[in-house]
């Protein structure tokens, strides 16, 4: 029975240490959620007259600091899909989470 109880208090430490950081994930991905939604209005409404634009000889630093441009073909496409991806693993893990307690 000791080693039972040892075992759960131990577990329930690690679960205190993790509730910060969890509720601080919460809000990292609500930043996430509100940079990825800036990315597909421009994706959405912008890119296309941009992409033209540049095509058609605008002067257009499209340097980066070490990330793919945003004007590269796939760039926002892929983060657009990564982030709906991880959206869905968020959602069922949380839906699994709920069902069990």
């Amino acid at each position: 029975m000791q080693k039972r109880i040892d075992e759960i208090q131990s577990k329930y430490r690690e679960w205190c240490e993790l509730l910060p950081q969890l509720e601080a994930d919460i809000a990292r991905w609500k930043h996430a959620a509100s940079l990825m939604q800036d990315m597909d209005d421009f994706y959405t409404n912008e890119y296309q007259a941009c992409y033209q634009a540049i095509e058609e000889g605008a002067d257009v630093d499209l340097r980066t600091q070490g990330e793919y441009s945003i004007m590269s073909e796939d760039a926002l496409w892929n983060a657009l899909g990564e982030f709906h991806q991880l959206a869905w693993e968020h959602l069922r893990s949380s839906v699994n989470a709920l069902d069990r307690y």
